[in-house]
């Protein structure tokens, strides 16, 4: 039950505990991303793989929302979805839908077997799932429609489900659990619970209040290196694994490194949320692709992510360095002696990092140079203050 004005964890909204389920904790984070920016996703597997209580628990725990609920079939046609013929307007010659209870007027959509839907119903749907925004003759009306999620047995091939799936972000293969002990966890839920309902964990105002944020441009920044970064990851990708990722989902995918930095309180996108991309790029348990991924993020990512430690490990350093004095007269024998046991442990410190790019090996190189002078300078006065007395 959701406590008034209670603050909310929204990285941890949805769990496998909340929503009934074993084993889908990936598949649950990626719904997470579909409602918070407001895209929709795909889920393909075997039957009794809980592709449907995935769908419908995650939307029961939506409070305050309206779901629309179909299983599609060749024979279902456009008046199942998208409502029946106004009689009266019918009578006048008119062809105009009644939308009520329809998926227009829906918050959510949960549209099982997928692509057993007929070529015509599926374009009237792309609209809607792209555009929201149903044209039928003369009928035009704006859909509500937030999320849907769309499960289906089978991936069917032809060029009218291609365009829809590249409107479908986020994709995943949904299979039986290999696990032992999750398998006995499935049971042991059965049993427990046969008729399990989802609680309310979100009202529809919240999640709409995430992804007008999301949406809203210059709420999260996205400095030039990420940027860059994200390039790199993007194209190399797409070279790996030989998969089209079009410049629309380029763009969209973007929209999960916002919620990444907005989930953690951040108003700036870091290094680490690039990671949050396999979500978008992978169809979530296809070992190839997202073993290409983490491939790639490593080569990329990895060593920028390094590299910008690095970089702020040795900015330390050089603040430290700049403290002290190039000469050492004006200290006492005991200072003296400890700036320089202080210079000699910081050269070889230095000299022992690992340099994950030429950045990091110029940087380093020019504090040590700076450090070796320092030492290099004083090294005799001392002795020689001591002659003099």
């Amino acid at each position: 039950m959701i406590k008034k004005n209670s603050k909310i964890n929204y990285a941890n909204l949805f769990s496998e505990k909340k929503l009934g389920l074993v084993d889908r904790t990936r598949e649950i984070k990626q719904l997470m991303y579909a409602l918070f920016t407001r895209e929709h996703m795909l889920l393909m597997g075997p039957a009794g793989t809980a592709k449907s209580q995935l769908a419908i628990n995650a939307f029961s725990a939506i409070k305050g929302a309206e779901t629309f609920q179909i299983h599609l079939t060749k024979q279902t046609t456009e008046e199942y979805v998208f409502g029946p013929l106004n009689i009266v307007e019918l009578k006048k010659g008119n062809l105009i839908h009644n939308t009520k209870g329809s998926i227009l007027t829906a918050d959510f959509a949960f549209l099982d077997e997928f692509f057993d839907a007929s070529d015509v119903l599926l374009r009237s749907l792309l609209g809607v799932l792209n555009e929201r925004v149903w044209l039928k003759g003369s009928q035009r009306v704006k859909a509500k429609l937030h999320t849907a999620i769309l499960t289906s047995n089978y991936q069917r091939e032809s060029k009218l489900t291609q365009a829809i799936l590249d409107r479908i972000i986020f994709k995943a293969d949904v299979n039986p659990s290999t696990a032992k002990s999750k398998r006995i966890k499935i049971y042991k839920n059965a049993l427990k619970q046969p008729n399990f309902k989802a609680s309310k964990v979100i009202t529809l105002k919240q999640l709409k209040d995430i992804t007008d944020k999301v949406e809203t441009p210059n709420t999260v920044k996205f400095p030039h290196n990420i940027l860059t970064i994200y390039d790199e990851l993007l194209t190399n990708f797409i070279k790996e694994s030989k998969k089209y990722i079009s410049p629309r989902t380029a763009n969209k995918a973007l929209k999960v490194l916002k919620v990444a930095a907005i989930l953690d309180n951040r108003n700036k996108v870091e290094y680490r949320d690039l990671e949050e991309l396999r979500y978008v790029f992978c169809v979530l348990n296809r070992k190839l692709e997202e073993g290409i991924f983490d491939a790639v993020y490593e080569k990329f990512v990895g060593k920028a992510e390094e590299e910008r430690i690095t970089l702020k490990d040795l900015k330390e350093v050089e603040g430290k360095v700049a403290k002290v004095p190039e000469d050492f007269n004006g200290l006492s024998d005991k200072e003296f002696i400890g700036k320089m046991r202080e210079l000699n442990e910081y050269v070889h410190l230095l000299e022992d990092m690992t340099s994950p790019t030429s950045k990091t090996t110029e940087a380093r190189d020019i504090i040590l140079e700076k450090m070796r002078n320092i030492i290099a300078n004083n090294r005799d006065k001392l002795f020689k203050r001591k002659e003099g007395k």
